[in-house]
């Protein structure tokens, strides 16, 4: 009688094409009627492959932590990202994260703020009173801009970056649920746009490196304002660099094209869903109004006030847990693994779906309703099960622009919520929301705005 462990259940399905319809017809609610039907570790049978879920707090410490050489990573992210941070391994990994560390430091953070603010001042001077624009494409927009006046070191100017975003953005489309679901060689029209995106990325990023080399000007507008060196300039160094300070050409070019979708994708999803769920909370948006009011008193904020602006930051905190922007990191077993009494085999792909950790009523009360107030003292934060919250990822691989990310969040939600009030234009605030590589709408977010 053999010992190994039975394989994970499955959740209701069809013959042949299994797991397919529920999943390709609305993902997240597939993954929570998964759960509620057979527990905490299911398997997702798909045409061609299966993929194994974990859904709890404990799950993702094995996975990230303590049996990280159990869990790599996906060919999918290496098909995105190449050598980039995001999809390298091992010393290749340790060794570029040294090397991109510097542009993080805290202290470096805190000097990016001004331009943080200035740059979405500029976007704003671009809105009219009583229009209605598609929140989600205006904070794509914004973060963009907010990347190139940072870490580039350059201002995009609004309307200036939309092909950059765009081919940016098209990255996503290798993981459209109806694409991402079939075998890799079937073709579809999400892959094509796919690989489309890919190429005019990757020659935008050679474009980049080479204006910098050159000193040309065509893309952006170089400023000599004192602030230091920029992402492009430390990767060239780079290049030139020896030892463990050395990149490839290929690493520089996937770091930029990482860095060009991660350092504006993500907080771009956490802004439009908080800029929503503000939208339809009327309550709270009057709340954060006031805070705003009596913090700032109508100067622009400045990263000394981040500290006390105690429910903005509540808000960028809650938005993060129910709609996480990384909602899934998908991971690839070395090794067959034994998880709660069942076997996922070698070779596999797992999904640590951190979305549904966070709407887990296990971990929070009333986990669907959006409640930034769930996070003052009264909430005791220390006993939240570890791995229970993790917009950024967990262990030594956690987001390495997590603290760049908050600080720009609650710097443009503060700038902008000083000056405009947003009302929902939509037909419905169920909302549709998809898996790509970050969390997305299926529609946009029309907000209609109206000056303060």
């Amino acid at each position: 009688m053999s010992d190994t462990p039975p394989a994970p259940p499955a959740p209701s399905g069809y013959p042949l094409v299994g797991h397919a319809p529920q999943f390709a017809t609305s993902p997240f609610d597939f993954v929570e009627n998964s759960t509620a039907e057979v527990g905490d570790v299911y398997v997702m049978e798909l045409p061609g492959r299966d993929v194994y879920a974990l859904t709890r707090p404990d799950h993702f410490r094995r996975a990230l932590v303590t049996e990280i050489d159990a869990f790599a990573k996906t060919d999918d992210f290496e098909r995105v990202f190449g050598n980039g941070l995001l999809s390298t391994e091992g010393d290749q990994w340790s060794r570029q994260r040294g090397v991109m560390q510097p542009m993080f430091h805290r202290e470096r953070i805190k000097g990016y703020a001004p331009y943080m603010v200035e740059a979405t001042q500029r976007r704003l001077d671009t809105w009219k009173d009583g229009e209605t624009r598609d929140i989600e494409a205006e904070m794509q927009d914004l973060t963009l801009e907010i990347l190139f006046a940072t870490l580039f070191g350059r201002e995009l100017l609004p309307g200036e970056g939309e092909e950059l975003r765009e081919a940016s953005d098209g990255l996503n489309k290798w993981f459209v649920p109806t694409s991402w679901l079939l075998p890799h060689w079937v073709p579809t029209w999400a892959r094509k746009q796919f690989y489309d995106s890919s190429d005019r990325l990757r020659t935008e990023v050679r474009r980049l490196l080479a204006e910098q080399k050159y000193g040309s000007k065509q893309t952006g507008n170089e400023v000599d304002d004192g602030r230091p060196a920029g992402l492009i300039e430390l990767l060239q160094q780079a290049q030139q660099a020896t030892g463990d300070a050395h990149l490839s050409q290929d690493e520089v070019e996937d770091q930029m094209l990482t860095m060009i979708f991660a350092g504006y994708e993500t907080t771009a999803a956490a802004l439009s869903f908080a800029w929503f769920e503000l939208a339809i909370n009327p309550d709270i948006r009057r709340e954060f109004q006031d805070e705003l009011d009596d913090v700032l008193d109508g100067r622009p904020p400045t990263a000394e006030d981040v500290d006390d602006l105690e429910l903005t930051n509540r808000i960028v905190k809650e938005t993060l847990r129910l709609y996480p922007p990384v909602h899934t990191i998908p991971r690839q077993t070395t090794r067959p693994v034994d998880v709660d009494g069942y076997q996922i085999p070698a070779d596999e792909q797992v999904h640590i779906s951190v979305i549904s950790a966070h709407r887990d009523e296990r971990y929070y009360d009333d986990p669907k309703s959006f409640r930034p107030d769930r996070w003052t003292d009264n909430f005791e934060e220390e006993e939240l099960a570890e791995f229970a919250y993790i917009p950024f990822g967990g262990g030594r691989r956690t987001c390495i622009g997590r603290e760049f990310a908050s600080l720009e969040a609650v710097l443009v939600l503060a700038t902008i919520g000083q000056q405009y009030r947003f009302d929902w234009a939509g037909d419905d605030t169920d909302i549709a929301i998809e898996p790509e590589i970050t969390t997305k709408t299926q529609d946009g977010l029309p907000m209609r705005m109206s000056k303060r």
